[in-house]
């Protein structure tokens, strides 16, 4: 419902607009567009609005923007706001320049259009007073991956810095005033181009904002993350190594820094700063603050080691060699780790649904007071086809277990993602009304293919004398069909029954859901799995996630594939399974509802 909402609203919108345009044709409104991006945050997608602190900003007057997830729950909102800026230590002190993201509502899969690219772009009209040569001087553009302000103006206007490309960046504000800062545009947004030829053709109203005065601040690329927090003086060069190395691996697993290229001074009073040559001696620095630094058995850098310890209270040392395996350098990295925090195995259980997660290495996130504990699991993998499906990811990192999976293999290319396959539509299933016997077994044997007749005529021989009687009849075929009694006859009758060649089952007021299954599967001949396990990725069981569904897998010819459950199921497992071609049916003991 939410998806159709969204949509009518939409509609709604661009016909409030035309009639605007149509109305006040003098008023210089025109279409621009507003780009939203979508971060993930715990399972879930977060449509965040992109903002740079200006002068006299504070945060909480920024809040303002703040949308359904303040309005719902203030202090949730605050806590995703704050996971979502890792870079904000402090929400009263926030900077001009800085780059943060301001939460607004929780989106489901596909909600949006252009949701799966990271970006949505929303147009609206704005009042902005352009002249009618700005469109007919510039061109519409979509934003590509690794495009940049910079680059697209130099195109056009040559050199970065010329008096022409001052120009060509001029126009490219006025003719993008949604744009707040140069530095900060996202694959797949809308922007227009100006042309080149648009420099003596095209003058901007005179009350457009200036060009700022330090250009070279624009040319800061706004991806780059705020370093550590501390006094100390660095040359450090926080480049990456190889992401199939085994620090970049750790570092990427663990959320953490790596700091591998460049010297890194230690003040000491009264001399010379210490230097430690990272590209010999490299850390990483966790979400905690704690580091790891990494050393091979040269004696020379014992003297680093006395001076990291003397210098850092939480600093831990690992030996390391460049030729390590993966699996030594994780298991090295997580015994240096303070506390019995590595685990192999996790379980919880959802509405029935038994759900275990097993790992190479389980460990816990670090987290403040009050806050739910939060898991990492860690899994080897070799090849791209044995990931955990992005259903079951987020449906785990839901229940505070995030999955982390190493590629150590030789995998060709990386397959397409399907995880945008299935909409929230996909969360209607088939559904059985078990509130009384007589709706239940109905619905189950039409949902099973069966052709259900109520008091149908049935004669058969009682103590010699021929009873004509009314019973309730299901079949599929002249091979099978058979009779459900639901406590209308007594004694010998359904012996009787019976003995006249009918086949028939009889429907007792204090069966169980469960009973009633059982019975109706065993008159139709049908084979099946109570309670079935499906494991979450192709792969061996141990380093998987198992999920024990409570219900029956059919296993029977035309049938097999079919899961009748109790469980209301989690939307991120129902997409799960139907990627697996399972039919679910659900057996809803309240009745026919909306959920």
């Amino acid at each position: 419902m939410k998806t159709k909402g969204t949509r009518s609203a939409f509609i709604y919108f661009v016909i409030i607009t035309i009639v605007c345009m149509m109305t006040f044709p003098c008023a210089y409104a025109a279409f621009f567009y507003k780009s939203y991006v979508i971060r993930y945050d715990r399972g879930r997608n977060i449509l965040c609005d992109p903002y740079v602190v200006k002068k006299d900003d504070w945060v909480f007057k920024l809040f303002r923007q703040k949308g359904e997830i303040s309005n719902r729950d203030f202090p949730e909102f605050l806590r995703i706001f704050k996971r979502l800026n890792p870079h904000i230590h402090d929400i009263n002190r926030i900077r001009p320049g800085q780059h943060i993201a301001i939460p607004l509502k929780k989106v489901d899969q596909d909600e949006l259009s252009e949701q799966s690219s990271g970006v949505v772009t929303i147009p609206y009209l704005s009042n902005v007073t352009l002249p009618d040569d700005a469109k007919k001087y510039s061109t519409d553009y979509r934003v590509k991956k690794g495009d940049c302000v910079s680059i697209l103006i130099s195109e056009r206007y040559g050199n970065y810095g010329s008096q022409s490309y001052l120009k060509g960046e001029k126009l490219f504000r006025e003719m993008n005033p949604q744009i707040e800062s140069l530095n900060l545009i996202y694959a797949g947004q809308m922007i227009r181009l100006p042309d080149p030829k648009s420099q003596n053709q095209f003058q901007p109203p005179l009350d457009s904002e200036a060009i700022h005065k330090n250009p070279e601040r624009d040319r800061l690329d706004s991806s780059v993350a705020f370093d550590e927090k501390t006094s100390l003086s660095s040359d450090v060069n926080n480049r990456q190594e190889p992401s199939d190395s085994s620090l970049s691996k750790v570092a990427s697993v663990l959320d953490a820094k790596l700091f591998n290229k460049g010297i890194y001074y230690l003040p000491r009073p009264g001399q010379e700063d210490y230097k430690v040559d990272l590209s010999q001696t490299p850390f990483i620095k966790l979400e905690d603050g704690k580091r790891v630094f990494f050393i091979s058995s040269d004696e020379e850098q014992d003297s680093d080691i006395k001076m990291l310890k003397s210098f850092w209270k939480d600093v831990l040392i690992v030996n390391f060699a460049p030729d390590d395996s993966m699996e030594k350098v994780f298991n090295t990295v997580f015994g240096s780790l303070e506390g019995d925090v590595v685990k192999q195995r996790l379980s919880f259980s959802d509405h029935g649904v038994e759900v275990e997660v097993q790992g190479k290495w389980i460990i816990e996130k670090s987290h403040k007071k009050g806050e739910a504990i939060r898991h990492l699991c860690i899994t080897v993998i070799d090849d791209f086809k044995e990931r955990t499906p992005q259903s079951i990811v987020r449906y785990l990192d839901q229940n505070n277990i995030i999955i982390k999976e190493i590629l150590i293999g030789k995998s060709i290319k990386e397959p397409k993602s399907n995880a945008s396959r299935f909409n929230i539509a996909d969360k209607n299933l088939d559904i059985i009304d078990a509130s009384d016997h007589e709706t239940f077994v109905k619905d189950f044997l039409i949902a099973m293919g069966y052709q259900y007749f109520p008091n149908k005529n049935i004669s058969f021989q009682y103590a010699g004398i021929q009873i004509n009687a009314a019973s309730n009849l299901a079949t599929k075929s002249n091979d099978n069909m058979f009779y459900i009694d639901f406590g209308n006859f007594y004694g010998d009758a359904v012996h009787a029954i019976e003995k006249s060649g009918y086949s028939i089952i009889q429907v007792k007021d204090n069966d169980s859901p469960d009973d009633i299954i059982k019975k109706l599967f065993g008159a139709m001949n049908a084979s099946f799995v109570k309670n079935p396990t499906f494991l979450a990725a192709k792969r061996p069981a141990d380093h998987n996630t198992r999920l024990t569904i409570p219900g029956f897998l059919m296993d029977h010819a035309d049938m097999s594939g079919v899961l009748l459950t109790l469980a209301p199921l989690h939307h991120g497992v129902i997409h799960f399974l139907k990627d697996n071609d399972i039919r679910i049916i659900w057996i809803n003991l309240q009745g026919k509802k909306n959920e």
